[in-house]
């Protein structure tokens, strides 16, 4: 009877992943119909990069503002309630960027969309890791299906990205309206997931008091912190100079019509990274963040060097890199701390790794309004000092914790 009672047990935990995983990959969905096509969008009702850089800084202070207070809220109370409210007003969001028609109308709907992505940020992976964790101990499982998921999310936006080139043919504002589709979907789905962990209780009856508090617990592990500063530089050496690509690729010459095939390309190496992040999953940390963290520098140094019509497709690797830098930091990130605290350690470091953005994309899309290879040099120069000092605090991580794995066995 105990055994049957444990199958029926796994069986629901299965299925309540099984939606999770679904309402992650509809999002991904939304947020890949318009990301070939935003940039021209922008460009369409009189933004410039430096406009650009401006919008994007006002959306990521947005999220900022309020992840973290929100990721607290999610562990001590109820992460669905935020998760389907979250994607259901993103989804009204993209439906009002039908009325943008400047600057300020941009900026508004960015700034809502900030609001409700920190909402839903952290959640879907809490939600992952808690419900592997009820069906395998060993976190095996969570490893696997961790990595797996980010590889369909990358197909599935290789394959809407192509969708939204060609919708993008005809029309650049229905490009970005119609990711309303797959949000609500994905909002509606939100409504079947359960969300098993354990609470957390206040330890402070004031609010704030006990806010940091929670920080102060995600942080106090040296170990935590350290594959939290990779993942945010892992994170942001992909991420700050996106804004630059579409630009490039017209400046090249490319046809505005078939600009979303440079996007394409990149979710494919995105789908290539994710398949061999699996495969290093028992590389060392420091490995697993030195390698992608190379080959992007090095991508960016030629186009900086030489952009044509044939360096420009180079791009892709930011593709390839950033999909083993999501299969393999986040991983080392949420196996360093409790399942209790999975939503602040992933609020957190998506704080983290927006406090970076705020001034990396004004200031990198000022450097690209001047000249857009001048983006990427920036890139490089303020990343490489950083990644340098990351990776010596890994591989000394690495070095000590084999030093403890020696003198146990001794013992």
């Amino acid at each position: 009877m105990e055994q049957n009672s444990q199958i029926i047990s796994k069986e629901k935990y299965r299925r309540n992943l099984k939606f999770v995983v679904l309402e992650t990959i509809l999002t991904s969905i939304g947020a890949g119909f318009s990301v070939a096509t935003i940039t021209i969008f922008w460009n369409s009702i009189g933004m410039n990069q430096t406009d650009i850089g401006f919008v994007q800084m006002a959306f990521t202070i947005a999220i900022c503002l309020l992840d973290i207070p929100l990721g607290y809220i999610a562990d001590r109370f109820n992460r669905k309630i935020l998760n389907i409210i979250g994607d259901i007003g993103v989804a009204l969001v993209f439906a009002l960027y039908a009325f943008s028609k400047n600057m300020y109308m941009a900026l508004l709907s960015e700034c809502l969309l900030g609001l409700f992505l920190a909402m839903t940020n952290g959640v879907d992976q809490s939600f992952i890791k808690t419900n592997c964790d009820k069906i395998d101990k060993t976190g095996e499982l969570f490893k696997k299906v961790n990595v797996k998921i980010h590889t369909v999310r990358y197909i599935a936006m290789l394959i809407v990205t192509i969708v939204g080139g060609f919708i993008a043919k005809y029309s650049i504002r229905l490009s970005i309206e119609i990711s309303f589709i797959p949000y609500f979907i994905g909002g509606l789905i939100a409504f079947k997931i359960y969300d098993y962990s354990d609470k957390l209780e206040a330890k402070h009856s004031n609010l704030l008091k006990d806010m940091v508090h929670s920080i102060k617990e995600v942080l106090k592990e040296k170990n935590t912190r350290i594959y939290l500063f990779s993942y945010i530089l892992g994170k942001e050496i992909t991420h700050s100079q996106i804004w630059v690509f579409t630009p490039l690729l017209i400046m090249v010459g490319v046809p505005i019509e078939i600009v979303s095939s440079g996007w394409i390309l990149n979710y494919i190496m995105q789908v290539i990274g994710s398949k061999l992040s699996e495969k290093m999953i028992k590389f060392k940390a420091s490995s697993k963040f030195a390698i992608p963290v190379l080959i992007e520098i090095c991508w960016m140094l030629i186009l900086v060097i030489n952009t044509n019509i044939i360096t420009i497709w180079l791009f892709a690797l930011n593709g390839f890199v950033h999909g083993l830098v999501e299969g393999n930091t986040v991983t080392s990130l949420q196996e360093s701390v409790k399942n209790e605290i999975q939503t602040s350690i992933m609020s957190v470091a998506s704080t983290g790794a927006r406090l970076l953005y705020i001034p990396l994309v004004y200031f990198i899309n000022y450097l690209g309004n001047i000249k857009l290879q001048f983006a990427l040099l920036g890139v490089i120069c303020l990343f490489l000092p950083m990644c340098a000092i990351s990776y010596l605090k890994l591989r000394k991580l690495e070095e000590k914790q084999t030093s403890q794995q020696k003198m146990l066995q001794k013992w």
